[in-house]
């Protein structure tokens, strides 16, 4: 199993949140965050996921709010 300290997990939330709204990332970080996912037959547990999806749905809504 993979775990994700908080530094990666914020990383990763940050990316994937600059993906969603179109908002410009480093590819660096992309790289490094791909390389932290890829290892084989391993799962990824985050400690703070919970709270992580609920921050990432609200940004999502959020944004979507603001295009409309």
């Amino acid at each position: 199993m993979l775990v994700l300290n908080d530094a990666q997990a914020l990383v990763i939330e940050n990316l994937l949140t600059k993906m969603l709204i179109n908002d410009s990332y480093s590819v660096a970080q992309l790289e490094e965050a791909i390389g932290w996912l890829q290892r084989e037959g391993d799962r990824v547990s985050c400690p703070f996921e919970q709270v992580w999806s609920q921050n990432l749905a609200q940004e999502i809504v959020r944004e979507l709010r603001n295009q409309a």
